[in-house]
């Protein structure tokens, strides 16, 4: 860790709850505990903000800004902020560009493959070109692919809950928790409930696919719809189901993996690093449904001695491996780079 304290600023454009608000909020506490001063930086005021202002800390480390880069400019420019670090696509061509006029340094984090909308692409293209002004940072290897980056490859990482792990005789949910969009397969979720009646199955998220999964789901799926925090929910799961067609590290399997809930996936993008075959969940070949479907029965019928140590190895793993306290040294390693003027080349 840095002998000296730094004051860095953690910017990006958000309305909403989602993957990288989580990553900004968990990168927020972990760098606060180790004797930094943080700032979370919003380039724009959508009004309250479910994810920032949802307790003291957040609120008091929180700045809104009016969306004009001159302000983020003024901010940065004659503030005591030594780095900031932008996440997201808009963020980081703004900040890359702002930091660069103001003499900070920035360090970027890429959350995303994903390609999206024309406009969207176009934003990604710009990020990607503009990427080469600051240190980057990958949340997986498939998205340092995809983005064609010369850049640190940092998984995501979660903070430890407060609580230790207790078994509870709620959690009968096999849960879908993400974006409905075509990329996150709530489809392919609907494809195993409809074939698995004897279970209760939950989705939680919103998303362009929320008509159609709507219309789709059958008597044992219960949409829970969008939610601020998943923080209540965990413990009503069973299982969580990834069903991705793309992914890079899900944040949302570190969640559940951390309060001890098994994981089934696809093995896809960074997932392997996290789910274990048969030690605390199961991957499931690409689109091989037969053999998720396998995994669910498997899944539901664990003993209550299996269950145990399939929650003990997952809350371990990532412990050990993908917490505040194991991945933060990794980000200021970087962190010291972008500070002494290096950056990445493509």
């Amino acid at each position: 860790m840095a002998a000296k304290t730094l004051t860095i600023a953690l910017l990006l454009d958000s309305r909403n709850y989602g993957g990288i608000e989580t990553h900004v909020v968990n990168l927020a506490r972990g760098l606060h505990k180790s004797g930094h001063n943080v700032q979370i930086i919003l380039l724009n005021n959508y009004g309250k903000h479910p994810v920032f202002e949802s307790d003291k800390f957040l609120r008091s480390i929180l700045v809104k800004l009016d969306g004009n880069p001159a302000t983020l400019y003024k901010l940065i420019k004659y503030s005591a902020i030594n780095l900031v670090h932008t996440h997201g696509y808009k963020a980081g061509i703004i900040g890359r560009l702002t930091g660069k006029l103001a003499n900070k340094a920035v360090v970027s984090t890429f959350h995303s493959g994903e390609q999206g909308s024309i406009k969207i692409r176009l934003y990604r293209w710009l990020d990607r070109m503009t990427a080469h002004y600051s240190p980057c940072i990958c949340v997986s290897k498939q998205i340092k692919k995809s983005a064609n980056l010369t850049a640190e490859v940092i998984e995501n990482f979660v903070e430890l809950p407060e609580k230790t792990l207790t078994e509870t005789t709620l959690a009968s949910q096999i849960a879908f928790v993400g974006r409905l969009s075509y990329e996150k397969g709530p489809d392919l979720f609907l494809r195993l409930a409809e074939q698995l009646p004897q279970y209760q199955f939950s989705i939680y998220g919103n998303g362009p696919m929320l008509k159609e999964i709507s219309m789709a789901a059958t008597n044992n799926v219960m949409l829970m719809g969008h939610v601020n925090s998943m923080q209540q929910h965990w413990c009503k799961i069973n299982l969580l189901c990834i069903t991705s067609r793309e992914e890079g590290l899900p944040l949302v399997a570190l969640e559940a993996l951390v309060r001890g809930i098994p994981v089934i996936s696809y093995d896809i993008g960074g997932i392997s690093a996290v789910v274990i075959n048969n030690i605390n969940g199961w991957l499931i070949p690409p689109l091989n449904e037969v053999a998720f479907i396998d995994a669910v029965k498997q899944g539901q019928m664990l003993s209550s001695e299996q269950r145990k140590k399939m929650s003990w190895s997952a809350y371990q793993h990532i412990k050990n491996n993908f917490s505040s306290h194991a991945i933060i040294p990794q980000i200021f390693k970087v962190y010291r780079k972008a500070l002494i003027g290096g950056s990445h080349e493509h």
